[in-house]
């Protein structure tokens, strides 16, 4: 079964346990296959059975931490044209600006 096509709590439960469950093993065609259904994890136990989980992060993000900020639609767009214009990132970008900023008011950048 495709997870596009599970509820919400069924969804998260299939990335919790690795599988998408599907009618042969939620109970509702129990019958057919003879088998007792899966006992089916809580919400809550898959939340935290997900939340559990080591993440391993890109090697280049290691020691960083992110900063999202909220622009208008037409900005967004500007900084991604410069960037393209720059052949740079708007990582590369965002991390000059804020080299800038910091440099404005005297501020010390680490590392």
């Amino acid at each position: 079964m495709d997870l596009k096509e599970l509820s919400l709590t069924d969804a998260i439960k299939a990335v919790a346990t690795g599988h998408a469950r599907t009618g042969a093993n939620t109970g509702t065609n129990a019958g057919t296959s003879g088998a007792a259904p899966l006992p089916e994890p809580s919400l809550t136990q898959a939340l935290k059975a997900v939340a559990s989980r080591k993440r391993n992060p890109p090697t280049t993000r290691a020691g960083r931490k992110g900063i999202v900020i909220y622009v208008d639609q037409e900005v967004a767009a500007s900084i991604r044209r410069l960037a393209e214009d720059m052949n740079t990132t708007v990582q590369a970008l965002g991390t000059t600006a804020f080299d800038l900023l910091l440099e404005k008011f005297g501020e010390p950048r680490a590392g």
